[in-house]
């Protein structure tokens, strides 16, 4: 019994490594829809919010990978039955994206002088599609990892990663700020609405949800 109530543990823990990469991702894909549709407020927003779910996402993980190491060692003794091995399928560590920052759009996106229409135009639309390409591979990059770690803990820090996530997530997504939304607000300002993003959608639908229980809840309190 004790031997089952472990593999249903280590299960369990497995899930929950998924489960935070999952959300990790999700977030940064709020993020990714917040840029393309060039909406500056909401950028920063989900920002602040992706950077909470982060903190969360490296002290759960410690925990869950520390826990998911004893249950593996308990285990291991089974392996000779063909319960469980102590790594799992083994894996190499993904290569990390390249840093995109402000400097990095800059250069790769120059604005010409004198500062003309068409040529901010080209250079503002050119440095948000590769953010939003950009943050799409750091999506990819989190859940690759994240499914590699679940199979072979010895394969990268889980918090180290998710710290590493927050340097790239946050340079790439200020640098937009920096040398688009915030340095041109009038041009990012005509440009938003085009791309609504989907979770604000999802979000209404809970929303209003949970203001449809409340209201029954309150009119059944108030007729008893």
């Amino acid at each position: 019994m004790q031997k089952i109530a472990a593999e249903l543990r280590h299960r369990e823990l497995t899930q929950e490594i998924y489960n935070i990469g999952d959300e990790v991702a999700e977030y940064i894909e709020h993020l990714l829809e917040a840029v393309r549709d060039w909406d500056s407020e909401l950028t920063h927003d989900c920002l602040a919010e992706f950077e909470e779910i982060l903190s969360d996402a490296r002290r759960d993980s410690r925990q869950i990978v520390g826990e998911l190491l004893g249950l593996r060692q308990a285990l291991t003794s089974g392996v000779r039955a063909g319960i469980l091995s102590a790594t799992a399928a083994a894996g190499a560590k993904l290569i990390e994206p390249e840093l995109l920052d402000a400097p990095s759009l800059d250069e790769l996106f120059p604005l010409t002088s004198p500062v003309n229409v068409t040529g901010l135009s080209e250079a503002l639309n050119a440095r948000t599609e590769l953010v939003v390409e950009h943050l799409g591979e750091l999506v990819a990059w989190v859940l690759d990892q994240t499914k590699l770690v679940a199979g072979n803990l010895d394969a990268v820090s889980l918090p180290h990663l998710y710290a590493r996530v927050g340097t790239h997530v946050n340079a790439t997504v200020e640098g937009w700020l920096h040398t688009v939304a915030d340095a041109h607000p009038s041009y990012a300002r005509g440009m938003r609405g085009n791309h609504t993003p989907e979770f604000l959608a999802e979000r209404a639908r809970i929303d209003a949800v949970v203001a449809r229980v409340s209201a029954k809840r309150a009119q059944r309190g108030a007729a008893s």
